[in-house]
């Protein structure tokens, strides 16, 4: 390795601050073209590095007669060595003078997000009054406030993503969205398995699982109930209208909307309380999936959201999305007035309705976005019967739609569904009329979400590797099986990380603790996704802050290799794939002068605070 790149290795090693502003300016003007390739690297020690440590060797001590300098010397080449096979290395070796100038202006932010906004923060109180620091990486909900005033999350958002590959169709937006389209139906009612009184010191007010549901006029309780009252009985139902008006007198000084929307999202001390656990937080995720599912199920609602849904993924800087709804043949979605149901085939045409409108609209005020597909899902839950019936229907969907079909998975919890073995023979039996019919419909199965070693669950990742998954959600149990991990590499299979997701669900306590970084050092392709933000709090944009922010020496070569295999190994045919990249390209140029105009030293003043 040449003298100049050990320097630069050093530089990157220290995190040193970026280059001055006149020189990260100056980048502008020059050429975008690739750095040449660097040099290999020496794998031969000197004579005088070997001899030393031939004979420290032969003496039983490995290392005790090196002097300083060789020992720096060994030090400096595995370092570089292990650099040489690091994830984003092919990024970092290709990297224009621009991007080594974000790069260091990103390791800059962080330290001064560390300074200014973390160090700068009132510690909290914890057990027996000891005082804990603020500090980056810290519980994500605990950490809002803080990220959310952070210059590495406003350069995350503009950040050109590339695809999403795993995000479930009724958790992408604020709660606040379905709550503000349901105010204004009529039909719209809600129920409570308690009543909401005051003479049981609110317990119930925190313990109540609220419901909602479109009700035709037929279907309606002849005996509406009242939530407020003590004769209340669980699951009666009441006009929304009515609650929302009702609310404020029984509950002065509290907001109705604003207290239904913390219902459906999770808080810091629910997902890290002492005795939680991953069985108990994913008990908390199910009581929410079943209060969103009645504000999601009309007509409405699913034609505002999915529009909704697609202007934000603009705004993230999405270029492409894989989306997952939840299809079955006892599928509910009603129309406005409680009529219906609509069923499967109906909810594909008003997925594609709305995004071929949408499509129209931004491609007509010059704008980009690369599209959806669809992952048809199912829960894990069913038996046999219900999955083939399931299987049917994606093959059916794909061929109706064959440009809107992306994949096939089964979704729900992990540990308490049916593990993907005991679905074999269907599995098996509908690739195997795929392939007569010559249609491609890719296994993306979750997966690994789990830490159940050696238990059924955990057994999933064997049956998705065998079963030919083109990709796993979360894969967090991946690394405890070596093996399973090598081929999945060989094979190419891509791991669909949720990070924010993992640790609210209870797999892992804070993100630096995440599987995703011993994966990555083992060049196991990964894409970056947000599950279901709606009730963790988060976007994309948060989850590939909680990706950096996780390991010390991540950078802008990181986030770009895992932008660039999201599109990889999104479900695009070979036209789509290269479209896709071509305008990541462009966007990832402009970003790239976005930061360095925004964020240079000179310009180190204009902050966002």
């Amino acid at each position: 390795m040449t003298s100049d790149t050990t320097l630069q290795l050093q530089h990157q090693l220290r995190q040193d601050s970026a280059q001055d502003a006149e020189a990260a300016l100056a980048i502008l003007e020059a050429t975008h073209s690739s750095s040449p390739p660097r040099a290999p690297l020496k794998r031969q020690r000197s004579s005088r590095s070997a001899t030393a440590t031939t004979a420290a060797r032969d003496h039983g001590q490995p290392s005790a007669e090196l002097d300083v300098d060789a020992y720096l010397q060994a030090r400096r080449q595995l370092y570089e060595a292990e650099t040489s096979i690091a994830f984003d290395y092919r990024c970092r070796a290709r990297a224009t003078p621009l991007e080594q100038a974000v790069d260091g202006i990103l390791h800059r932010l962080r330290r001064l997000d560390r300074e200014c906004v973390y160090d700068a923060a009132e510690p909290r109180c914890g057990h027996g009054g000891q005082r804990h620091p603020r500090f980056p990486g810290d519980h994500f909900l605990g950490n809002l406030d803080l990220i959310e005033n952070t210059r590495l999350l406003d350069v995350a958002h503009r950040l050109p993503k590339g695809a999403h590959l795993h995000i479930h169709f009724n958790a992408c937006l604020p709660p606040a969205v379905l709550l503000g389209i349901a105010k204004g139906m009529d039909r719209m009612f809600i129920t409570s398995d308690l009543p909401l009184v005051k003479d049981n010191g609110r317990e119930n007010y925190s313990k109540c699982e609220i419901q909602f549901s479109l009700l035709s006029v037929d279907k309606e309780d002849d005996a509406p109930g009242n939530l407020f009252s003590a004769g209340y009985k669980p699951r009666q139902t009441m006009k929304f209208a009515a609650f929302l008006e009702l609310f404020s007198q029984h509950y002065p000084g509290v907001d109705a909307e604003e207290w239904l929307v913390n219902k459906l999202v999770f808080s810091e001390k629910e997902a890290h309380g002492v005795l939680q656990t991953a069985a108990g937080a994913w008990e908390k995720f199910n009581g929410r999936t079943r209060m969103m599912k009645g504000l999601f199920n009309y007509e409405t609602a699913y034609r505002k959201y999915t529009r909704l849904c697609l202007e934000d993924f603009l705004r993230d800087n999405i270029q492409y999305a894989e989306i997952r709804p939840n299809f079955m043949r006892s599928n509910q979605l009603y129309h406005d007035d409680g009529t219906g149901p609509i069923d499967n085939q109906g909810i594909m045409n008003i997925i594609i309705d709305e995004v071929t409108e949408f499509q129209r609209e931004i491609t007509a005020q010059g704008r980009y976005f690369g599209g959806i597909k669809v992952i048809y899902c199912t829960p894990r839950s069913l038996d046999r019967a219900g999955v083939k019936a399931a299987l049917d229907e994606c093959l059916e969907f794909k061929q109706r739609w064959p440009k809107w079909i992306a994949g096939f998975d089964l979704v729900g919890e992990e540990a308490r569904g049916r593990p993907l073995s005991e679905f074999v023979p269907e599995l098996l039996a509908f690739q195997a009329q795929c392939r007569q019919l010559a249609i491609d419909i890719p296994f993306l199965f979750h997966c690994g979400e789990t830490l159940d070693t050696g238990s059924s669950t955990d057994g999933n990742l064997l049956d998705a590797l065998l079963l030919g998954a083109r990709r796993i959600g979360h894969g967090f149990a991946l690394p405890k099986h070596p093996l399973v991990l090598q081929r999945m590499r060989a094979r190419g299979v891509c791991v669909e990380l949720c990070p924010i997701s993992n640790e609210i669900l209870g797999l892992t306590p804070r993100v630096n603790g995440h599987a995703m970084y011993a994966l990555l050092a083992n060049n196991v392709h990964c894409a970056v996704s947000s599950d279901n933000g709606a009730l963790f709090r988060s976007s994309l944009s948060h989850d590939f802050y909680q990706v950096m922010i996780g390991k010390a020496d991540m950078g802008l070569y990181g986030w770009k290799q895992l932008a660039l295999w999201s599109i990889e190994h999104a479900c695009l045919d070979d036209d789509e794939r290269a479209a896709v990249l071509q305008q990541w390209e462009r966007m990832w140029d402009e970003f790239l002068q976005w930061v360095v105009e925004t964020y240079a030293p000179s310009r180190a003043s204009k902050t966002y605070f």
